[in-house]
């Protein structure tokens, strides 16, 4: 097992044609077409969707809102825990077939 978190991402999405998956300085996480759908954030992951996905992942327990500071929760964001990992890979395939439809 990786000390990395997100090991597994990266290794699924380094695979995945368009994909591309970015590490080092400034913000990490995975974009399409220079767009991030998926962000590494404080040992958890941040997907993008459609907001009425949005309701339903939270509403499901398998995510949280997202406050990136503001005080109100970004609505096309969700926060998917650490403790739902074994969820990630399936998210981040969704958030990349969103973006990919959002193009």
């Amino acid at each position: 097992m990786s000390d990395n978190p997100y090991a597994e991402l990266r290794a699924h999405f380094a695979q995945v044609a368009g994909v591309e998956v970015s590490a080092g300085r400034g913000a990490q996480g995975i974009k399409l077409g220079g767009k991030m759908f998926a962000m590494f954030h404080k040992g958890q992951l941040l997907v993008k969707l459609d907001p009425k996905r949005v309701l339903e992942v939270i509403a499901s327990g398998d995510g949280l809102p997202h406050d990136p500071g503001t005080g109100k929760p970004m609505k096309n964001r969700v926060l998917i825990p650490d403790t739902k990992k074994d969820l990630w890979i399936q998210y981040c395939e969704e958030s990349r077939q969103y973006e990919a439809g959002t193009a």
